[in-house]
């Protein structure tokens, strides 16, 4: 079945990922001149959120200054569309399944992470935040970014079993929305650090609480701070006692039991000062597994999700193209326009045939109408030329086989450069339709 893509710039839509509370994300491809192609995610935010200004300016200054890290870890903003009335965030498509996505194949399939595959994951993590805490403009003066929303969904687990950092840049912003929409960041609650939910300043110490939060998680398989409503999941974060792992029958060592308490430390002067002071503390206590080990549980419990994409990819590779709908109806009607011109003009043309004919002796009638039949026929002869479908990228007057039979019945009074031809109408993308759902994105409930 032929496709109709949807195009946003110079990216081609293939297959949605995941829609939530704040924006819908796409798998895309990125095209350009000699063949150029890659893949790409487009994450795009819903347009009700943008008719306030200041929030629009908000997502495309963070973005901007996401834009600049450039770490293993880290999964940058390439590019900004913001156009009729919608922004896209642009990122460097990786094969992954989030954190999340893979905590909960392991549950469902009645296993935990292997804590030395947990520690590796979170150690790619510190270093990734670790870059962008340290991070500085081209003057060298110090960014001082925040991520405010290190979670399992903002992990990215790639099948080379490299852990990476997205949405930096966007969280900031979700937080504003909040203000006036309950509910975007229901989950998010969880990973916040106590004096993010009391709106106090904010540094990188915030992201090290989350990443201590995400820690246990991944060792546990279950969510450190859960309950029935947001309020029981404030009142967790704010008061509940963190349960010692040593003591879970999990094979830990009391030492893993010191890093988290630091790292969860409610005073954040108590807390790691830096995600790469946790980063030490964490390899010392728990030996991390290597690359490949996280790579072959990915293969092994996210197998069905990654191979669905892939599917996607070809699926859309092996679809010919088909021209935008819009365009169709727009197409027909230069056609008609241009049939009804040529008419007239050749009606117009017999008749000064027959005029002139009276004046040089009055021939018999048969003899003008003759001369009226022909100018018709050569009229519609350059009409069916016109109006005929060519292939794609040929341009009128080329040397297709439609002109080349055109040329042939030709009649000999009308020479190849008897009259100008309009050009046929140019080919046009689909304009795309705005499918926006709610869903995963901004509730965080995976």
């Amino acid at each position: 079945m032929p496709r109709s893509s949807e195009r946003i710039g110079p990216y081609e839509v293939i297959a949605e990922l995941a829609s939530g509370g704040m924006a819908t994300t796409y798998l895309a491809r990125k095209t350009g001149e000699v063949g150029f192609e890659r893949l790409v995610v487009l994450k795009r935010v819903h347009p009700h959120l943008l008719k306030e200004p200041s929030l629009r300016d908000m997502l495309g200054d963070e973005a901007r200054v996401a834009a600049s890290m450039r770490h293993p870890n880290v999964v940058p903003v390439e590019d900004v569309v913001d156009a009729s009335g919608e922004l896209c965030l642009v990122m460097p498509y990786v094969e992954s399944l989030s954190l999340g996505a893979l905590l909960d194949a392991a549950r469902g399939a009645g296993e935990r992470l292997p804590p030395a595959v947990a520690s590796r994951i979170l150690l790619d993590v510190l270093a990734g935040l670790d870059a962008a805490h340290e991070a500085k403009d081209l003057r060298g003066e110090p960014l001082e970014i925040v991520h405010r929303d290190v979670s399992p969904r903002n992990v990215l687990v790639g099948t080379d079993g490299r852990a990476r950092l997205i949405d930096f840049g966007v969280a900031k912003a979700a937080r504003r929305i909040t203000q006036t929409q309950s509910g975007i960041m229901k989950g998010t609650i969880a990973y916040m650090a106590p004096e993010q939910l009391r709106r106090r300043e904010l540094d990188r110490r915030a992201d090290v609480f989350a990443a201590g939060v995400v820690l246990h998680e991944a060792i546990t398989g279950e969510r450190l701070f859960d309950g029935r409503d947001e309020a029981d999941v404030l009142i967790g974060v704010l008061a509940d006692e963190i349960p010692r792992l040593s003591e879970a029958a999990l094979g830990l060592s009391p030492a893993i039991d010191q890093v988290l308490e630091s790292a969860l430390s409610r005073d954040p002067d108590e807390r790691f000062a830096s995600a790469a002071a946790f980063a030490e503390a964490l390899e010392r206590a728990l030996s991390p597994a290597p690359p490949r080990e996280v790579g072959a549980i990915l293969a092994r419990l996210g197998a069905a999700e990654i191979e669905r994409r892939r599917e996607a990819v070809r699926v859309f590779l092996d679809q010919p193209r088909v021209e935008a709908p819009e365009s169709t109806p727009r197409r027909r009607s230069s056609s008609r326009a241009i049939m009804m011109l040529a008419s007239a003009a050749a009606l117009a043309g017999g008749g000064f045939l027959a005029l002139g004919a009276m004046r040089r002796g009055a021939p018999s009638p048969a003899r003008a109408n003759a001369g009226v039949a022909a100018s018709v026929a050569a009229a519609r002869e350059g009409v069916v030329i016109v109006g005929t479908n060519m292939p794609r990228g040929e341009a009128p007057g080329g040397s297709g086989p439609v002109r080349a039979a055109a040329a042939e019945a030709r009649p000999a009074s009308v020479t190849a450069s008897g009259s100008a031809r309009p050009k046929a109408p140019a080919s046009r993308w689909d304009l795309h339709a705005n499918p926006y759902r709610a869903g995963e994105i901004g509730d965080n409930r995976r």
